[in-house]
């Protein structure tokens, strides 16, 4: 019986100190959220109007940084950061940032018909397209075959 007593209290003593590892721990992550978000709001200059402002932007800020950790934890193919709008929830997002002014047009503005019904016998014969401005003319053809030339004496034998 004695011993069983002594298993009982080491059981609770152990209970007791895993406890308040675990509450010093969630205290520990608290502590460094905040100072996190004190550093997020100095290098994205974000000053709030009073505290209650202040803490609803820091427990919206700390679910997205949760969410931001979560996803990067799932090592998909792209990575999440904390950004500028980072205390604000979703919807605030769409409300101000998303699409902000963007009208879908349904009406389709009708250009015309490029190309006439044309005839076979209505085109030309030949059409020089140096005229038209779509073809140049070859400035360098002479040095090119030149230097062809060239190169193809070296690489041929030289017949005896």
């Amino acid at each position: 019986m004695a011993i069983s007593k002594a298993l009982i209290l080491s059981i609770l003593g152990c209970l007791c100190f895993c406890s308040s590892v675990l509450a010093a721990r969630e205290l520990n992550d608290d502590l460094s959220m905040v100072a996190r978000h004190e550093r997020w709001m100095v290098q994205y200059n974000r000053v709030y109007k009073d505290t209650t402002e202040k803490a609803h932007r820091f427990e919206v800020f700390k679910a997205n940084v949760g969410f931001i950790e979560s996803f990067n934890a799932e090592n998909r193919k792209f990575y999440l950061g904390i950004n500028q709008f980072t205390d604000l929830t979703n919807e605030e997002f769409k409300a101000t940032k998303a699409n902000k002014g963007y009208r879908p047009s349904l009406e389709r503005v009708p250009t015309g018909f490029r190309y006439e019904n044309v005839s076979l016998d209505a085109l030309p014969e030949t059409i020089d397209w140096r005229t038209k401005g779509a073809v140049v003319v070859g400035r360098f053809l002479l040095s090119l075959l030149q230097r062809v030339a060239k190169e193809g004496s070296w690489t041929m034998p030289l017949s005896s």
